[in-house]
């Protein structure tokens, strides 16, 4: 907080808010110590508030549970039940305070809002999250580009250089994230993904997909790799029931049902029939506990952990150290394969946008340190 305080207060504006392109925690995850306005997509400030509305029931459901099964008073246990509740709400509270804008239909021109003199107009963009965008920040006569962070290899990504051909025009500085720069390699398509991860599905009975709940784009290729695969699609997680609620309810109609969602929630009684039909489960790591027991009843040599995040999680030994579930999470199954592409533009399409654009400055975020354009 002091941290956060302390570049704010360094930087004192006449004209200031906070606008986030998108709802990833590397993104927001200081929101609550911001003293300033915060804007964000409606999408994203949706998904939000169900992930910590969740968190609070979970942190509720646990300190119930306690209470039931308690044998001796542990009064710090009791204290950390009661913080983790009381934090989770905050974070609630302190969202519902984010002003936001409506993602535009494919044909509109998205709304402008203005900070003072300063004007930011949000366009939609594809990343591995829902709403994401990127902004024309116009200030001082100038014109700024801020892609955030985006790809064109997503169901949602054919609309990227159309979008910058019509309204990413006399650009200034064009702000662009850089993440794949170092590597060479092109990324698959999503519908690449569906189909690798049906083949895999095929020769397993029980298959399993680590994958973030948030992310719709992959939700949907596993969704349809596994009506392929003719596999029952099952979830076990009750974000994950709501992300995909909200997402039907949102994006069924428009995308002629590729996200639309009608999974299974499993629970013990189902597993007699689905060891006879086979199924795909929808995971992700905090799931780890509970699906200790799951895998304990079905032979190991049926069934596979298919790895769709990004591999850094459980290859960098930094990356595991600060989170070592990833890794764990890989070593509770005998049989693993990695299918996934990234969320983030590879090289081609970041030299593409560069071209369409084509800024009088260019400003690359978002990269390691030795990547160069």
């Amino acid at each position: 907080m002091k941290l956060v305080n302390s570049i704010i207060d360094q930087n004192m504006k006449e004209h200031q808010a906070v606008f986030y392109t998108h709802a990833h925690e590397d993104h927001v995850g200081l929101f609550q110590y911001i003293p300033l306005d915060q804007y964000i997509g409606e999408g994203s400030k949706d998904l939000l508030l169900i992930k910590y509305r969740t968190l609070v029931e979970a942190h509720e459901k646990a300190k119930e549970d306690y209470y039931k099964t308690r044998y001796v008073e542990n009064l710090h246990k009791e204290a950390m039940l009661e913080m983790n509740i009381v934090h989770a709400q905050t974070l609630v509270e302190e969202l519902e305070k984010f002003r936001t804008w409506k993602r535009a239909n494919p044909k509109e021109v998205p709304t402008t809002i203005a900070i003072g003199d300063i004007k930011i107009t949000p366009f939609f963009n594809c990343h591995s999250i829902y709403d994401s965008h990127m902004f024309l920040i116009e200030a001082e006569g100038k014109r700024i580009w801020h892609m955030g962070d985006y790809r064109e290899h997503g169901y949602m990504g054919k609309g990227l250089i159309p979008t910058l051909k019509k309204y990413a025009t006399d650009i200034d500085v064009l702000i662009t994230e850089g993440t794949m720069l170092k590597r060479k390699d092109k990324c698959i398509h999503e519908h690449i993904v569906s189909y690798k991860m049906q083949n895999v599905m095929k020769a397993f009975k029980y298959v399993f997909v680590l994958a973030s709940a948030t992310d719709i784009e992959r939700l949907a290729a596993i969704k349809q790799a596994s009506i392929d695969a003719a596999k029952t699609l099952c979830i076990w997680s009750l974000f994950i029931k709501r992300t995909m609620e909200y997402f039907t309810e949102r994006e069924s109609k428009q995308s002629k049902g590729l996200f639309s969602f009608d999974p299974l929630f499993y629970n013990d009684r189902m597993l007699r029939k689905l060891k006879q039909t086979g199924m795909t489960m929808v995971v992700g790591t905090s799931m780890m506990d509970r699906l200790k027991g799951l895998l304990d009843k079905l032979p190991q040599e049926e069934t596979l952990l298919i790895y769709s995040s990004w591999d850094g999680y459980y290859k960098d030994p930094e990356q595991v150290k600060v989170n070592p579930k990833y890794k764990q999470f890989r070593e509770m199954f005998h049989n693993v394969v990695d299918i996934h592409t990234s969320g983030h533009a590879d090289r081609q399409t970041i030299e593409k946008v560069i071209k369409t654009v084509n800024p009088k400055e260019i400003i690359c975020i978002h990269k390691e340190a030795d990547a160069n354009l």
